[in-house]
Formats: C-alpha cells, structure tokens, sequence
C-alpha cells in the first residue's frame, strides 16, 4: 500500500506519523524525500520524533493516556519549498498572536525590509482569520502556512501542531508565547498585537532542534569532547568525502 500511494503522489514524497516527521533521522540519507517503502520505514523507525508521538502524546496534555488508540502514517507528495517562505503561526483563545519564520537557522535579508514584514503579517492575518479561525475545533493550537512570493503571495495551509512544548517555538520560547498569549487575551481584540518574528542577522540564527537528535547516542559520544555542531560539520565532511568517493555512507 505504502508503494502504490508513492506512485499515486508522483514518485516522491514526505513521511510523517499523526504529528511528526523524521527530520531528525535525515541523517541516513540525502534528503527526507522518500521513493520508496523502505526509506518511509527506515526514517520513522530512526526517528526519536517519531518514537516520542508512539508513547509520549499526552505528556503535556493532563490525562493519564500516553498514545493515541490509532495511529495515521501520512505520505505528502514532495515538493521543493523555500525556507525563507515558511512561516509558524500561535493560537491562543482562538485568536493568533505571534507569528516566527519557520527556519530559526536561516537568515533571509529581504524578510528584514519593514514592508515585506508587514505585508507577510497581513497576509498571514487574513488567511487566519478567513480560514483557520472557527474551522479548526481547538482554542489552543500551533499551525504551519508557506507564503508564495509576491505579488500574488498565495498561503498555503502545511500543517497543525499541539499548543506546548512539544513543539518548536522557533524565534520565541514557550514561557514567552504564553505571557504573550496573556497580554493578547487582555487587550481588545482591535488592539491585540499580532507579533511578528524573523532573523535580523547571523548572530541572531538558532540551531534547528532536529539538529541536536541528528546522530545517534554512541556517534556523539565518540566526538571526543568537542562540541556537536563542530562534530557534526565533520561527520558531514566525512559523508561528503565518502560520496564523492563513491563508497557507502
């Protein structure tokens, strides 16, 4: 079934399971591009993302439960994104109130411009309040749109996450989001700030969290003390120097 759905969405496609997607195990292969069965499998079983929405759901959910009673593997057709276009919107009370750019790595000068800023907010606002607010059933909840570049800057809807920290604040962190959430249920709903987040410059760029799962346990700890991202620049160097070599990964 897995094989015929690949097929279905055109040969290549993102696999996810209820809420994550593997990107902490893309470490075994070139991309999370997956064209077949077994490279959907080989990344979920890889994925300590993956492991956590298997038995750790609930942990910030206030109930006894742990997992889900079914579980849904999503297959989404590939396509080649900009970072710079993904953006991550909070919801708090039904009402959005911070938006970050999605890649807290990158930095993207031309999201910088004070007019592109505003004019992305916006058009972020609008589709919220045209087709998420009231269409979604919960009050607290964190979703993903891409803005396609002007001047038409069509939104497109990617994804839905849980309100918590589970899930990565980007250019915030969660006690801010809610003291932010706090002051945005206490204004008039005229006058609620609509906060808008985006790497200004290098020094202000935050390593993703899947980079910090991107290699196993005993990879790590034969670093010989050296500090990961100096680690895995050099694990990358070596997976690069062995490709161009052609011997196996």
């Amino acid at each position: 079934r897995i094989s015929a759905a690949i097929a279905s969405l055109g040969g290549g496609v993102l696999p996810k399971l209820n809420w994550s997607a593997p990107k902490d195990a893309q470490w075994l292969q070139p991309s999370l591009q997956c064209r077949t069965a077994r490279e959907v499998i080989t990344l979920l079983k890889a994925s300590d993302f993956v492991a956590h929405d298997l038995c750790h759901s609930f942990d910030h959910c206030g109930t006894s439960r742990r997992r889900p009673d079914e579980f849904t593997l999503v297959l989404r057709r590939w396509h080649d994104l900009h970072e710079s276009s993904e953006f991550r919107c909070f919801v708090s009370d039904s009402a959005m109130f911070a938006i970050s750019q999605r890649n807290s790595d990158g930095f993207f000068e031309h999201l910088c411009e004070k007019e592109e800023a505003e004019a992305l907010r916006e058009t972020i606002r609008s589709f919220f309040e045209q087709h998420v607010r009231g269409a979604f059933p919960l009050r607290r909840y964190v979703f993903d749109v891409y803005v396609c570049a002007a001047p038409k800057r069509k939104v497109r809807l990617v994804d839905f996450s849980p309100w918590g920290p589970t899930t990565d604040a980007c250019l915030y962190d969660w006690p801010e989001l809610k003291d932010l959430a706090v002051a945005a249920a206490a204004a008039a709903e005229s006058e609620a700030p609509l906060e808008f987040r985006v790497v200004h410059d290098d020094s202000e760029r935050q390593s993703k969290a899947e980079r910090f799962h991107n290699i196993p346990v005993e990879l790590a700890q034969l670093s010989g003390g050296e500090g990961l991202e100096d680690f895995i620049r050099k694990a990358d160097r070596l997976l690069e120097e062995k490709r161009r070599k052609g011997d196996p990964a």
